[in-house]
C-alpha cells in the first residue's frame, strides 16, 4: 500500500480532458498528479499541457509512448470508444492501471473482450462511468436491493434531454460519424443504465421502437422500450434527446412492500404498502456507503478510482455491468429493427 499521488498520463487531450482537470484538483494533490498527456495532435496535447503543467518531454503524439513513461502510473483514456480495446490491451500489458470512458467499446465483441482482459488483468481496469457515483441513486440501489420495497412487480422510467444544436459535444467528429451502436442512444443510454442496473437488477429481454427527429444526432434519438427483470418484474423506459428544454430523469418502482421515485438522482418518495408517502432517511441514510467518498459524479468516480488502485476497495462498475449497460441498447436497437421482443446478450 502507497500513500502516494498516483501519477496520471491523459491519452486524448480534447472537450472533456479539461474536465477531468477540474475533478482531478477538487479530489486533490494529495490523490492524483497529471503529469503527461497525448494527442495525435501535437498542438492540441501542447495547449492542454500548458494548461495543466505538463512538461513538454511528457507530452507524446502516440499512445504507446505514453504508456511506456516510467512515470507513469495510471492511464486515464479519454478517446473516441472503438479505441478503448487496443489501449487497454496496451496499458495491461504493460502493467498500467487505466480508466476509459463509457460506453465500454463500440461493439459487443470488444466489450466482451474488455471483460475477459480485466478479469485476467493484475492492474486496475476501470469504466468511467460517472453516473455509477451520484450517492442517492447508489443508496436508492442498495435500499431496493436489500428489500426495502419488497420484491420489484413494476417501473417505469422516463429520460429527457432537451435538443441542444449548439452543444460543443455535436462538433466531435467521432459523435458526427458514431462507430458506437446507436450514436447519442448509447453514448447518453449507458449512463442511464448506470442508475437503472443496480436499482432493478439486470435485464432479461426487451421489445422496443425508436425515432429520429433531429439530423444532427445522425441516427435514431428517440427510444421507447419495455422490458422484462431477470427478477421477473417488467416495466418500460423512455429515452430521448429531443425534449422541448425539458432536462430530467424520473423512475418509479412498485414493490410488494412499496414504491420508492428517484428523480434526477437529486429527489427520492418512499410510498408504503398503502401508498402513504413516508421518511425517505431509510434511503438518505445510505448515501455515506457510495463509492465516491464522499464526492459524486466525475470526481466520485476519480475518488473511487484512487481507492481501488490504493487500498483495493471495490468500483462503483464492473466491467461486467458496462457490458450489460451497451448490451441492453445493441438489443433494444435490434429490436427496433426486427419487431420482436429480444434478449440480452451476457458475457
Amino acid at each position: 500500500m502507497s500513500n502516494q499521488p498516483i501519477r496520471i498520463g491523459i491519452i486524448g487531450t480534447g472537450i472533456f480532458a479539461h474536465r477531468h482537470h477540474r475533478a482531478y484538483k477538487e479530489v486533490g494533490s494529495d490523490k492524483f498528479q497529471i503529469v503527461a498527456c497525448a494527442n495525435r495532435s501535437k498542438d492540441k496535447a501542447l495547449a492542454f499541457a500548458s494548461e495543466v503543467g505538463i512538461p513538454e518531454a511528457a507530452v507524446y503524439t502516440n499512445p504507446q509512448d505514453l504508456i511506456n513513461d516510467p512515470n507513469v502510473d495510471a492511464i486515464d483514456v479519454l478517446l473516441p470508444v472503438q479505441f478503448n480495446k487496443e489501449i487497454i490491451e496496451a496499458a495491461v500489458a504493460a502493467n498500467k492501471h487505466i480508466m476509459f470512458e463509457k460506453p465500454i467499446a463500440a461493439s459487443l465483441k470488444d466489450a466482451r473482450e474488455i471483460v475477459l482482459l480485466s478479469q485476467k488483468a493484475s492492474s486496475v481496469v476501470a469504466v468511467s462511468e460517472n453516473w455509477s457515483y451520484h450517492p442517492l441513486a447508489c443508496a436508492v440501489a442498495e435500499f431496493v436491493q436489500q428489500g426495502g420495497i419488497g420484491e420489484i412487480v413494476n417501473f417505469t422510467y422516463d429520460s429527457a434531454r432537451p435538443y441542444n444544436p449548439n452543444s460543443p459535444y455535436h462538433s466531435t467528429k467521432w459523435r458526427q460519424n458514431p462507430e458506437h451502436p446507436g450514436g447519442y442512444l448509447s453514448d447518453g443510454g449507458v449512463h442511464d443504465m448506470a442508475h437503472l442496473l443496480p436499482i432493478l437488477g439486470k435485464f432479461e429481454s426487451v421489445g422496443a421502437f425508436a425515432t429520429k427527429r433531429h439530423s444532427i444526432h445522425v441516427v435514431e434519438d428517440t427510444l421507447a422500450t419495455t422490458i422484462k427483470l431477470e427478477n421477473g418484474g417488467v416495466g418500460t423506459a423512455n429515452f430521448t434527446f429531443c425534449s422541448a428544454g425539458v432536462k430530467k430523469m424520473d423512475l418509479i418502482v412498485h414493490g410488494t412492500k412499496g414504491s420508492v421515485r428517484l428523480v434526477n438522482d437529486q429527489e427520492v418518495e418512499l410510498f408504503n404498502e398503502t401508498g402513504e408517502s413516508i421518511d425517505t432517511t431509510p434511503i438518505t441514510s445510505l448515501q455515506k456507503n457510495a463509492p465516491g467518498q464522499g464526492f459524486s459524479d466525475v470526481e466520485g468516480e476519480l475518488a473511487c478510482f484512487y481507492e481501488v488502485v490504493r487500498n483495493q476497495k471495490k468500483l462503483g462498475v464492473s466491467t461486467e455491468e458496462a457490458f450489460h449497460h451497451l448490451a441492453f441498447i445493441v438489443a433494444a436497437l435490434e429490436s427496433v429493427k426486427s419487431q420482436a421482443m429480444v434478449k440480452i446478450q451476457q458475457v
